[in-house]
């Protein structure tokens, strides 16, 4: 409240305009990995009048409210955009100076000491694209070990290799065998705690290759539906239909990793139209200030310049995610879910896609789970 104002508002019987102020806090924030690389604050006010027996309120300041917030917007978005400028030009100066001429090794040296490098991304494509011709695989285990986002960069031919979860992924299963584990064991434990994928003919020859065996290796694709199909203590002898085999790709609640677009009663979840309405970005309202921090990024011309499709893709990831409600809203909104992207695609592809909204939804959720599209096209 502007108390001198409101004095002046009193003593002139409500004729002259009392004044207040409205805060507003903006954050901006670049994040990779869970970690927070870059934070910017901004805040700023807009000031509103209020006059009871005359129309002076209307003469003093901007009339119309929304003039305001997008003159307080334009101005928190300036200083983020600034702010984030300045902060990129430095992270790309200490790289250029520190790595320019390093070798492979070098590098990786350079990025184990700075983990937090706007730049990780960059080194980390150069180790997966410069495998010794020796030891390809020794040298992405290695990799992965050192930097969970390496799988990331991985060729489809090497990421296959990762496949499976903690433990339990296929090189290891590889090593197990090598090490002289029973494969019936291995193929026991594995069908229980999947999932892993379905395997092309192609993988399944490399699997082959790589001295798995052809059980272990059923093992391995049984394990993608073992959670979603219960299995029954009477043999049935009736055909399994199509329709059964999609149905059981499906989990009838939200524990699974992937929410389904749609919910149990046909319609889209209440996250795909948020994320649909919004068009993946924010609006201008009462949140001027996380308005701003949005059309920040979006007016940065390093995003997909010199910074590299790799963090542009977290940026806009964070900013789909955002704009659909948050992780914990498009959990609370969904009452179906999946285990993996492939399951998902199958499912929606047999299920939905002569639905109308098909590809808005499909569009919605790939920004959310990226590698959607990429499933469906490839889904049978």
């Amino acid at each position: 409240m502007n108390w001198g104002h409101f004095l002046m508002y009193i003593a002139s019987l409500f004729t002259l305009p009392s004044s207040s102020d409205l805060q507003f806090d903006s954050e901006l924030t670049v994040e990779a990995g869970g970690e927070t690389l870059f934070a910017s604050q901004a805040n700023g006010s807009i000031r509103s009048y209020i006059s009871v027996y005359s129309p002076s309120a209307l003469f003093v300041g901007k009339k119309d409210p929304a003039i305001a917030s997008q003159a307080l917007t334009n101005d928190m978005m300036g200083r983020h955009r600034q702010a984030l400028e300045q902060w990129v030009a430095a992270e790309k100066q200490q790289y250029d100076q520190e790595v320019a001429g390093k070798d492979i090794l070098e590098q990786r040296q350079w990025l184990i000491d700075n983990p937090r490098s706007l730049f990780a991304g960059e080194i980390l494509g150069n180790l997966a694209s410069h495998t010794p011709r020796r030891d390809t695989l020794g040298w992405h285990q290695e990799n992965v070990s050192l930097f969970p986002g390496y799988l990331a960069f991985l060729s489809e031919e090497d990421a296959l290799w990762f496949v499976g979860p903690d433990g339990q992924r296929v090189i290891d299963l590889v090593d197990a065998a090598k090490g002289g584990t029973s494969q019936s064991i291995l193929a026991a434990q594995v069908e229980t705690q999947g999932p892993y994928k379905v395997f092309s003919d192609e993988e399944i020859r490399r699997l082959r290759k790589s001295g798995l065996s052809s059980d272990l290796i059923a093992a391995m694709i049984r394990s993608n539906g073992q959670q979603s199909a219960p299995v029954s203590s009477v043999a049935s002898t009736a055909p399994v239909s199509p329709q059964d085999n999609v149905a059981a790709l499906l989990i009838p609640d939200n524990s699974g990793e992937y929410m389904n677009p749609w919910t149990s009663d046909g319609v889209l979840a209440e996250w795909v139209d948020k994320a649909i309405n919004a068009k993946m970005g924010s609006a201008i309202g009462s949140a001027a200030g996380a308005y701003a921090a949005q059309k920040a990024l979006d007016n940065v011309p390093f995003v997909g310049g010199f910074l590299g499709s790799k963090v542009g893709k977290k940026v806009g990831h964070s900013a789909a995610i955002s704009a659909s409600g948050g992780m914990e809203y498009i959990r609370e909104t969904s009452d179906q879910s999946f285990r993996n992207l492939d399951d998902m695609a199958r499912y929606l592809k047999a299920v939905h896609a002569n639905n109308g909204n098909f590809q808005d939804a499909v569009k919605a959720a790939d920004a959310i789970y990226p590698g959607l599209m990429q499933s469906l096209a490839s889904s049978q």
